[in-house]
């Protein structure tokens, strides 16, 4: 199994966190990790990490670190660099977010979405134990959940 850590993302790793990008045909699938930045600043429950693997970050996600209002805990945020997708730590990353939330009491349901035709997140989710839960977000989204 691949190795990684999550570190949050301090004022002293947002440079690194910004460079990283998906490959060029996934860049309307994800965020830019600048704007999921901004957007963790406005998110109060949410707090963004870095994927490190080997001592280099490799990616970025972002998810609640206490309930949302809706009750759930949710994965914001998340991309792996293009440089080093293929090589297990989307699944490795997605697999610690799990441990560390499944510490909490009132963490009974974590919560992603996606865009419809990005399949290859649907699969990773999938491969680690999420499934659809037949709702989508108001943009499209399809919604899928992992229970604990």
């Amino acid at each position: 199994m691949t190795i990684v850590e999550l570190h949050k993302i301090t004022p002293e790793l947002e440079h690194e966190c910004t460079q990283l990008s998906v490959s060029t045909e996934q860049l309307d699938l994800v965020a830019s990790n600048a704007d999921s930045l901004v957007h963790a600043v406005n998110e109060p429950t949410s707090i963004p990490y870095g994927i490190f693997a080997e001592g280099r970050m490799v990616g970025f996600i972002l998810f609640d670190n206490e309930r949302y209002t809706d009750g759930y805990y949710w994965i914001l945020r998340f991309m792996i660099d293009g440089r080093y997708q293929g090589q297990g730590y989307g699944k490795s990353a997605i697999k610690e977010v799990i441990k560390m939330l499944s510490s909490r009491e009132d963490c009974k349901q974590i919560r992603v979405s996606h865009i419809p035709h990005n399949l290859t997140a649907n699969k990773l989710y999938k491969d680690v134990g999420f499934t659809e839960t037949g709702e989508f977000e108001d943009n499209g989204d399809i919604i899928l959940a992992y229970t604990m």
